[in-house]
C-alpha cells in the first residue's frame, strides 16, 4: 500500500501548532478599533543607508570596461560596487 504523506500542520514561529480558536481570536483582534502590535508588518531586508526607513535603489547600464576597472577597484579596496558608486556620486554632486 503506497504511503500518503500527511500534511503538515501550520505553527507559529516558534513552533507552537495554530488552531481554529487561535485564528478566531486573531481575527477578532485584528478587526477591532485597537492597534494590535503582534500583527506589524516587519521591515524585510537590509537597514536603510541614512536610518529614516527607506534607501531609494538606483539601477543603471554601464560599459562592460568600466564594470571590470569599478570591480576591481572594489575587490582591491575591500568595498562594495555600492560603495564606490554612492561615493563617486556624492563626490560628482557636491558643489
Amino acid at each position: 500500500m503506497a504511503k500518503v504523506k500527511k500534511e503538515a500542520l501550520p505553527r507559529t514561529r516558534s513552533g507552537e501548532v495554530i488552531t481554529d480558536e487561535m485564528t478566531e481570536k486573531w481575527a477578532d483582534e485584528i478587526e477591532t478599533e485597537r492597534e494590535v502590535r503582534w500583527a506589524r508588518r516587519r521591515p524585510v531586508g537590509r537597514p536603510s543607508l541614512n536610518g529614516d526607513g527607506i534607501s531609494p535603489k538606483v539601477s543603471l547600464r554601464i560599459p562592460s570596461d568600466l564594470h571590470e576597472r569599478l570591480q576591481t577597484r572594489a575587490n582591491k579596496e575591500r568595498r562594495t560596487v555600492s560603495d564606490i558608486a554612492r561615493e563617486a556620486f556624492e563626490k560628482y554632486l557636491a558643489d
